[in-house]
């Protein structure tokens, strides 16, 4: 019997043992949860920081884009008005080019009209010089005549 307790208290420190062994892997895995757990709030920790930051960031630059949308509305109204001006003043240019045009064919006229008058002022200066040198020669031809009955 004595040989029965024995083995029976025998058996009793193996378990005792074998529990305070489960025991100390249960405190071990604990400790190494407990690491674990630290460590996934910091990284919990950081992640939510930088998804406050890429949050930050993504309000900034839609921010941005909004402002390049507004403004490229802008340059393309400025744009359209830019092209209607061109329109408008290509236009214009064209009537100025036919103006210019009409006036320079209306100075070539008006140059050969006066070339015309010109002529015929020459025409009639080189008549009246003749016409001149006849009443010259008439005159004097008249004055001969005249001295000549004077003088009988």
């Amino acid at each position: 019997m004595l040989v029965c307790v024995l083995g029976v208290m025998g058996c009793r420190d193996e378990e005792k043992e074998a529990a305070l062994a489960e025991a100390e892997q249960a405190r071990l895995a604990l400790a190494q949860v407990k690491t674990a757990l630290a460590r996934a709030n910091r990284e919990s920790t950081d992640l939510k920081e930088e998804l406050a930051a890429v949050k930050e960031t993504r309000n900034e630059l839609q921010a941005q884009v909004d402002q390049i949308a507004k403004e490229h509305g802008s340059v393309v109204a400025q744009a359209g008005n830019a092209a209607e001006r061109i329109k408008q003043l290509t236009a214009q240019s064209d009537e100025q080019t036919k103006s210019m045009s009409t006036l320079q064919s209306e100075n070539a006229e008006l140059k050969t009209l006066a070339e015309n008058q010109q002529a015929t002022i020459d025409e009639q200066k080189a008549t009246i010089e003749e016409l001149q040198k006849t009443i010259e020669q008439l005159q004097g031809t008249s004055e001969d005549e005249q001295d000549l009955m004077e003088e009988p």
